[in-house]
């Protein structure tokens, strides 16, 4: 399976990537979507001129079946561990540090809101120092630090409004406090920290136990008759699929002029056109439910990426039908 994931990487590693040669890198958040890819394409340059020295993988949930083989490999060492409650001597320094480690999932950061703050302030700060001089860190924010803001297109420059009540403030202030400590760091000790405010990227690489909606549709096309919605399927999303995000990373990462970006998406969809293009995939009919979205959702999330673009060029990125497929496909898989 990991194949259809080291596949998309290829595509990405015909550009130089002279950083990473001989370095000590640490991935955070292993299992993870974004993790599971940073690993694929860190795996791959081992076999190149830019290899790493070495390979650290953290992570929480139990490895995956398909991920075991790379225990094999002596430049890939693995630290099962819940980086909430840190143990210091399993770490060294890096000179690379992904922090993809948390919860994306809102029924998972809402069920674990003490550890989603945790993560994002106590055990950041902890990693930032465990970065080398001269090192790079990449930090993984949210798109959900914008909620409540209702600007139809949003970028870097604006903010959410939430209240600190919200069911889903557990998240949003951890995220907003997080990029604040990396600004610290930034700023005042010139740490090299770039912070990525990531938008409803999906793709291969997810967990049976997936529960965000794209998911959840998938899972419920392959295992039942009929797709349904459970609510009018009206709120709007730009969904960005995950290779095209990891390019995006590494271009920032290594060459970003600025310290946080941006990262969604082009085209709009509604959640009930998602749920009506899986369903055409899976061949079920699709069906709504006059029922609430989730307490606290955003009705309609829509980032600009003219900051990113203006820097590095107009992107053309894989389209919602073709990355749904391929996203399928993995589903289907597991």
């Amino acid at each position: 399976m990991f194949e259809i994931i080291l596949n998309d990487i290829r595509k990405i590693l015909i550009k130089q990537y002279h950083f990473f040669k001989n370095k000590d890198i640490l991935v955070l958040g292993g299992t993870g979507l974004v993790g599971q890819y940073f690993i694929a394409f860190f795996f791959l340059l081992l076999k190149t001129n830019q290899a790493p020295k070495s390979i650290t993988i953290s992570h929480k949930n139990n490895f995956p079946n398909y991920l075991k083989f790379l225990k094999k490999n002596k430049k890939i060492k693995f630290i099962k561990d819940d980086i909430s409650r840190i143990k210091k001597n399993n770490y060294k320094k890096y000179d690379c540090i992904i922090f993809s480690a948390g919860y994306g999932q809102p029924s998972r950061f809402l069920q674990n809101p003490l550890e989603t703050i945790e993560l994002n302030t106590s055990s950041l700060k902890t990693f930032i120092l465990k970065l080398k001089k001269g090192g790079k860190f990449l930090y993984l924010s949210s798109s959900e630090i914008y909620n409540k803001n209702k600007k139809k297109v949003i970028n870097e420059n604006d903010i959410g409004s939430t209240n600190t009540d919200d069911p889903r403030a557990c998240y949003i202030e951890a995220k907003r406090c997080g990029e604040a400590i990396a600004n610290i760091y930034n700023k005042k000790f010139n740490i090299d920290i770039k912070i990525i405010r990531l938008c409803l990227t999906y793709g291969p690489g997810a967990r049976k136990n997936d529960a965000r909606v794209l998911y959840e549709f998938i899972h419920r096309a392959l295992k039942e008759k009929k797709l349904y919605v459970n609510d009018s399927g009206l709120a709007i999303r730009r969904y960005i699929y995950i290779m095209d995000a990891i390019k995006m990373m590494l271009n920032i990462l290594l060459h970003g002029k600025s310290n946080v970006y941006n990262i969604a998406g082009k085209e709009k969809i509604t959640i009930g056109k998602l749920a009506k293009e899986i369903g055409k995939i899976s061949s079920k009919p699709v069906y709504f439910k006059k029922k609430p979205s989730l307490d606290g959702a955003p009705k309609n999330i829509s980032l600009s990426i003219k900051k990113y673009e203006n820097e590095f060029g107009k992107l053309k990125l894989i389209n919602i039908k073709e990355g749904l497929k391929r996203t399928f496909k993995w589903c289907k898989k597991l």
